[in-house]
């Protein structure tokens, strides 16, 4: 009987441990999670296929990238990226980031 109770116990805090950990990572924005170190490592590949977050990461020098700096500047330049907009959009919540997406989806499906 203890060992059916344990396992449920197990089950339970299992599921808060992760309920716990998805309301954290959509209640934060990505300039948060990287503060904690959950921002993600090295970006390796070349700057023509980054997104504009990684861009503005490695930019402002908060990753490291296997890129030349001349390759990430360029790039930064020819999508016209600014200081303000990563600002901007390391600041925004991940459950924002999500919501306009499913809009964006959404609005593409009509």
């Amino acid at each position: 009987m203890t060992g059916n109770i344990s396992t449920i116990e197990t089950f339970m805090l299992r599921s808060i441990l992760i309920a716990t950990g998805f309301v954290f990572m959509v209640g934060c924005s990505s300039h948060q999670a990287q503060e904690l170190g959950l921002g993600g490592g090295q970006v390796n590949g070349y700057a023509q296929n980054m997104t504009n977050a990684q861009l503005c990461s490695i930019y402002l020098k908060e990753r490291a990238s296997n890129q030349t700096r001349a390759a990430i500047a360029s790039e930064w330049s020819r999508r016209k990226l600014s200081r303000a907009y990563c600002k901007e959009k390391a600041n925004e919540w991940y459950l924002t980031k999500f919501a306009k997406w499913l809009t964006l989806q959404e609005s593409e499906k009509k």
